[in-house]
């Protein structure tokens, strides 16, 4: 996938929710755009919109109004299959929960979507590569149950970089795991971000994980109630 200037951009973008005690506003006439490269936080309370606005960008859950357009193709123009197929050949998506086969070893999970999408072509040195760039190659061959919580957050992580997207979507990526390796998964995927140019947008509650990033917004009520570049905080975060 060409790595563009705007690889992710969303206009007005709107979500309701119908519900028994009337429409629920999830997320409100947001605009934005990310560059190619960057590293783009989004910052919220529960119930704020951020998971819903990041299921928006990754064509997970159809908009109210409004448009996200990925490499200048707008996902909503797009059939719900010719969506799925787009998100599985060009986004890489991260979720809190692992969402791991247990009977799988660390290296089928991440080889999964390949062979899913009928890639059986997928070579023997980029599994290994990228299980050394994980840094859990010596435990290629375990079982979920036999890995600790930041080993399978990069096995997943691994999962959604096989197709090798310039575009990595995460949401809530370190909630499930201890300081230690809520600063492992951070440093991986500014890496990612620094030596590869993936363009990351990560969903957290946690400003210290949001401090990673090179842009924070933060979201109130579905709407973008502030914006800040994070250079100089990132640049004592790595200190």
């Amino acid at each position: 996938m060409n790595k563009t200037e705007i690889p992710v951009e969303v206009s007005n973008l709107s979500k309701v929710y119908r519900t028994h005690g009337g429409a629920v506003n999830a997320v409100c006439d947001i605009s934005l755009q990310v560059k190619g490269g960057e590293f783009l936080t989004i910052m919220g309370a529960s119930g704020s919109g951020k998971s819903t606005l990041l299921h928006l960008i990754a064509g997970l859950t159809t908009p109210t109004v409004g448009s996200v357009k990925i490499n200048n193709n707008e996902l909503y123009n797009l059939s719900d299959a010719e969506r799925t197929r787009f998100r599985c050949r060009n986004i890489g998506v991260i979720f809190q929960a692992f969402n791991l086969i247990p009977t799988l070893t660390a290296a089928e999970n991440i080889l999964l979507p390949s062979l899913i999408d009928g890639n059986n072509k997928t070579s023997r040195d980029k599994i290994d590569n990228l299980l050394r760039t994980l840094e859990i190659y010596d435990r290629r061959r375990h079982r979920p149950d036999s890995l600790s919580g930041g080993e399978q957050q990069r096995v997943a992580i691994g999962r959604a970089l096989l197709i090798d997207p310039a575009i990595i979507l995460a949401d809530e990526p370190t909630g499930n795991l201890d300081s230690v390796n809520t600063d492992n998964i951070c440093k991986l995927l500014r890496n990612l971000c620094d030596n590869e140019h993936r363009t990351i947008v990560l969903v957290t509650h946690e400003k210290s994980v949001a401090d990673w990033g090179d842009r924070c917004i933060t979201l109130k009520d579905g709407r973008i109630v502030d914006e800040k570049n994070n250079n100089s905080t990132r640049k004592e975060v790595l200190a």
